[in-house]
């Protein structure tokens, strides 16, 4: 038992990755962090992406943004119209973790009372590279495997202040 009487919690949920926060305008956004909170936001260009929301697949297409800044980094991530995943918040949406082993991290927060929510879906298996588990009180944790934390990091960390294709909005925001 930890100081608090909190049984102790063997899931290892890894290193917290980012904070996401679903916005209705991601441009917007990326201003506001900009230039409220000095953060440097580089900002994707709409990728599809292969889920299972609530047991139904979908395909869908997103865009997000990540900071510069961390780990953890805040994730902005565009809204999703018709989706019951992708939609504005006020406030932290979800906690995003790297995890060793999806599979066991996922069926972990199950058993304690999570449901998988939403998962990516690769060859027809599901959680893949993904999955946003809810808890009975609305609380969100995404995990995410080590390959995809490598190709965020590729996308969004390369040497975005090196390349080519980034367009600076100001000095503080790219589009990769």
């Amino acid at each position: 038992m930890s100081p608090i009487g909190v049984p102790d919690f063997d899931l290892d949920l890894g290193r917290l990755h980012h904070v996401g926060v679903v916005v209705d305008d991601l441009d917007e956004a990326a201003e506001h962090f900009s230039r409220a909170y000095g953060w440097t936001v580089s900002l994707g260009k709409e990728s599809a992406y292969k889920c299972r929301i609530d047991g139904v697949e979908h395909d869908t297409v997103q865009r997000l943004g990540m900071t510069l800044e961390g780990p953890p980094h805040v994730e902005l991530l565009r809204a999703v119209a018709g989706s019951s995943v992708w939609r504005p918040t006020s406030g932290v949406y979800h906690l995003g973790f790297v995890v060793e082993d999806l599979s066991a991290a996922s069926a972990e927060l199950e058993r304690r009372g999570a449901a998988l929510w939403m998962g990516g879906v690769r060859d027809g298996e599901c959680p893949a590279g993904t999955a946003y588990h809810r808890d009975r009180f609305g609380f969100t944790i995404e995990l995410l495997d080590v390959a995809v934390e490598k190709s965020l990091a590729r996308r969004f960390f390369g040497d975005a202040h090196h390349a080519e294709s980034v367009a600076p909005l100001d000095d503080r925001i790219v589009i990769i």
